[in-house]
């Protein structure tokens, strides 16, 4: 188990304060608990079947979907809105408490992620770690990442499907 909960990059160190190790019922609460949850994806969230599974996953929250890197252009291909914005700049966003948001409601209270390149998606986690303390992080990759509030842990593709299969609202 020790193993799970180690960051991918071993090089990431998180600090006194490292993520929570999350199962799909609890990131399902905590998606339950938010008010207005974010949905970022990154690039290696383009490919099938990890695509389809953001698509469901959103929809049965509906939750706004962020594209990052060259993400929007696939997602839109495939009949997936979303807004565009790079992963600094969203990052940037998120530290204001005053920014309104992506539906322009208020600013977001949970900012789930999936599919950023792990050391750029550290930086982004660690920034919102301590420079924003009005919203709870979440990642859903298959990689623990130390600087989230609460991360899923390292797993193979077989297991990370079957914890994404979970997220979805049956």
């Amino acid at each position: 188990m020790k193993d799970r909960v180690i960051p991918w990059q071993p090089t990431v160190i998180a600090g006194p304060k490292q993520s929570l190790l999350v199962t799909p019922e609890i990131a399902k609460l905590m998606l339950q608990k938010a008010k207005r949850p974010l949905f970022v994806v990154g690039p290696l969230a383009k490919n099938e079947p990890v695509m389809a599974f953001v698509k469901d996953i959103a929809n049965d929250w509906n939750l706004p979907i962020v594209t990052t890197a060259d993400t929007y252009k696939t997602f839109e291909e495939n009949g997936i809105r979303s807004d565009y914005y790079g992963l600094v700049e969203i990052t940037n966003l998120l530290k204001d408490p005053d920014w309104k948001g992506i539906r322009g409601e208020g600013q977001h209270d949970l900012v789930m992620f999936i599919g950023c390149i792990y050391y750029i998606a550290s930086q982004g986690l660690s920034t919102l770690k301590h420079f924003a303390p009005h919203l709870k992080t979440l990642t859903i990759c298959k990689y623990f990442h130390s600087n989230a509030d609460a991360s899923f842990p390292n797993m193979k593709d077989e297991e990370w499907y079957n914890y994404l299969e979970k997220m979805k609202i049956k």
